[in-house]
């Protein structure tokens, strides 16, 4: 059966439309197909939306023509960007990490991470953005309505209770990618508030003065990828969380063997030896010498200066292998940047110098008075001492601004104002510029000279990971939190979420380097994100209530990215 539109033309010139209700046979003595009249359906006095229904409901073939008016668009999600980040979370084992270890409430994890990674917000930011994207919730089997802003704080609390058990299973599925080799390295975060447990005072990495922090250490693969984050108290010295992480990779991880590079703030070798034979057996590390720790060695004609000279030298002394490099850009750059500082300081020294040379000619002018009689015996002739202290207060703090108090004296009194500029130990301090040195126990025949040396540089790794948790990636401060277990909640969703932006970042990065030289453009990392976000998913309602979901025609970048992280079109529409 089928509907048929027939239109005539009356004697006066008025069209007339008449919706006939047909069946096609075959005549069976001729065999031509025919066509029989059921009913006609112009004289009930159908509205379209009748007659759109009838032959919707009726017509099985494609193509049926429907009504404009009777199509509409019930909702639109932005989906892509979401459906990428749940299959990265596949892809990573993140989801069965926290099914498997975290149990029935790791979907509210799940909403977090991703929230973390759409929002950069707080959880009130993705608390509402939940609520408004309701469909993630539904897939992940989280009712909406009965959601609460305080439920997501307190699985941050119990998220944090289940770390060690969620590590162990995250270490279990990605111990393949760091094969005994782990870069370590902390940063901080700081507070709006003062009332966190965690929170204290210390040496503040965000140059926010004032602010209360927590301390955060991660530990990496050796590109960067995240395996384990612990939150310490804010005041916490990098150098003594190095021991217990070490203990907790042995233990918690059951790591045969360790290769832990850090930077020379984390003194690897001093704490090696607070443990015991047994404690540090089989483990090995990668690190530099402080400035003073080189001159020490070249003291003690451990090194020689001049070896520097040569790309790379490598001297062993009592077991430990010292890797002596020279970067002549970085040699340029320190000597620039310190006769840049040298002028400023002078700059604000030349002020305060003016201030005293003015004062000090009124004490002349009075003393010539008075010596001629003058009447007045109260002028002043001399600095008082809360005067010259002043001057000294201002030209110190001048040097201890651009930390350049080495190579300065300063001599204020009554009768001189000198700084001294010590030129024998700036010379002395020059001769460091560009140059550093690697400290190693890893033997030889696992790494040779230059692999050490850029196995170290691949601490670059950590620092960009707490780049890109800092900053507009993810936004993990500034942290509002009071309670001390939501804080370390918080800290290890961010870290899960930071796993699939690494993960975006190593298919991206390198596809905008080859697109954007090709077509003479700049498009950043954000810029593919907002593509893939905009990705859409249409429910559409077409005639009697028949539903259709699809995708608006994708463009150039967004059809690139769903070949670039192999996704298919019929999951994203499956929502």
């Amino acid at each position: 059966m089928y509907l048929q539109f027939n239109k005539s033309k009356g004697k006066n010139g008025k069209i007339y439309q008449s919706v006939l209700l047909c069946k096609k046979f075959r005549d069976k003595e001729t065999g031509k197909p025919q066509t029989e009249v059921i009913l006609n359906l112009s004289k009930y006095g159908l509205d379209n939306k009748i007659i759109t229904a009838l032959k919707t409901s009726i017509n099985t073939t494609k193509g049926v023509l429907i009504d404009s008016e009777d199509i509409k668009i019930n909702k639109t999600i932005d989906f892509g960007f979401v459906h990428l980040i749940l299959t990265i979370m596949d892809k990573l084992r993140i989801t069965e990490t926290l099914e498997k270890a975290y149990g029935l409430k790791a979907n509210i994890i799940k909403l977090m991470i991703i929230g973390k990674i759409m929002t950069q917000g707080s959880k009130l930011h993705i608390y509402n953005w939940i609520k408004r994207n309701d469909y993630l919730a539904k897939q992940l089997d989280v009712d909406v309505n009965i959601l609460k802003l305080d439920d997501l704080y307190f699985e941050l609390g119990e998220f944090n209770r289940a770390q060690e058990k969620v590590e162990k299973k995250w270490n279990v599925y990605h111990r393949k990618r760091h094969k005994d080799i782990y870069l370590y390295d902390i940063t901080s975060s700081y507070f709006e508030g003062t009332e966190n447990a965690l929170s204290a005072i210390g040496y503040n990495r965000d140059g926010k003065k004032g602010k209360k922090q927590i301390t955060i250490g991660l530990i990496t693969d050796s590109k960067g990828f995240p395996l384990k984050i612990q939150v310490f108290e804010g005041n916490e010295i990098d150098y003594k969380t190095v021991n217990g992480q070490l203990m907790t990779i042995k233990e918690q991880f059951g790591a045969e063997s360790i290769v832990l590079i850090g930077d020379r703030g984390m003194r690897i070798r001093l704490n090696l030896e607070e443990l015991s034979e047994n404690e540090k057996q089989n483990i090995s590390y990668i690190s530099a010498l402080s400035s003073c720790e080189i001159r020490a060695l070249i003291n003690d004609k451990v090194i020689q200066l001049e070896l520097f000279s040569k790309d790379l030298v490598e001297i062993e002394d009592e077991g430990i292998r010292y890797i002596l490099c020279n970067n002549p850009v970085l040699q340029k750059e320190k000597n620039q940047t310190r006769e840049a500082l040298k002028s400023k300081i002078e700059q604000e020294i030349s002020s305060t110098k003016k201030s005293w040379d003015k004062r000090r000619e009124q004490n002349l002018e009075n003393i010539k008075k008075i010596e001629n009689g003058h009447k007045n015996k109260k002028l002043v002739t001399l600095f008082t001492e809360r005067k010259l202290d002043n001057y000294k207060y201002r030209a110190t703090t001048a040097l201890k601004k651009y930390k350049m108090s080495k190579f300065y004296t300063v001599k204020i009194s009554n009768d001189e104002f000198k700084i001294e500029y010590n030129l024998q130990k700036y010379q002395e301090e020059k001769t460091l510029d560009g140059k550093y040195v690697i400290e190693s126990t890893v033997v030889k025949e696992d790494m040779n000279t230059k692999q050490v040396r850029e196995k170290y540089k691949e601490l670059q790794n950590v620092e960009h990971a707490f780049r890109d948790m800092k900053t507009d990636k993810l936004n993990i401060r500034p942290i509002f939190h009071i309670n001390e277990e939501q804080t370390r909640g918080h800290v290890f969703t961010c870290m899960f979420s930071y796993a699939v932006v690494k993960e975006l970042e190593t298919v991206i990065y390198p596809w905008l380097k080859t697109y954007n030289k090709k077509n003479n453009c700049k498009l950043s990392y954000h810029d593919i994100t907002d593509e893939l976000n905009n990705i859409k998913v249409s429910e559409l309602e077409i005639g009697h209530n028949i539903k259709k979901i699809m995708i608006p025609k994708l463009n150039e970048i967004q059809s690139e990215m769903i070949k670039l992280f192999n996704l298919r079109i019929e999951d994203i529409m499956r929502v």
